[in-house]
């Protein structure tokens, strides 16, 4: 069923054209990062894969947090679609992470 439902979602004209797109919006963000003051979390799958030149998909996301004043990276073991198997931990992270941001807003 998921097979079906992805071909069915995952191939009409919309998502063809926004992978035509894929290397100009990538172009297009390549210098943006997050606000500062922007509390941002970012769930991201763990790659068993030794990293060519230290570099991964967590090394990535650490440097795009670097200059958040409130931020978090939480790394769990799955496939690519974390929220389908960890929605509950996933759940309880964005949680405590909304909760402890209140808290340190409310403090200033």
């Amino acid at each position: 069923m998921t097979k079906a439902i992805s071909s069915w979602k995952g191939y009409n004209k919309n998502v063809i054209d926004e992978a035509k797109e894929l290397n100009n919006n990538i172009n297009k963000t390549v210098d943006m990062s997050f606000p500062s003051k922007t509390p941002v979390m970012i769930f991201a799958r763990k790659v068993d894969k030794e990293p060519k030149e230290g570099k991964s998909n967590i090394t990535f996301y650490q440097n795009q947090l670097s200059h958040v004043s409130s931020q978090k990276l939480v790394v769990l073991q799955g496939h690519h679609y974390l929220h389908w198997t960890k929605y509950r931990e996933m759940s309880e992270y964005v949680n405590n992470f909304i909760d402890t941001s209140i808290n340190s807003s409310k403090k200033k």
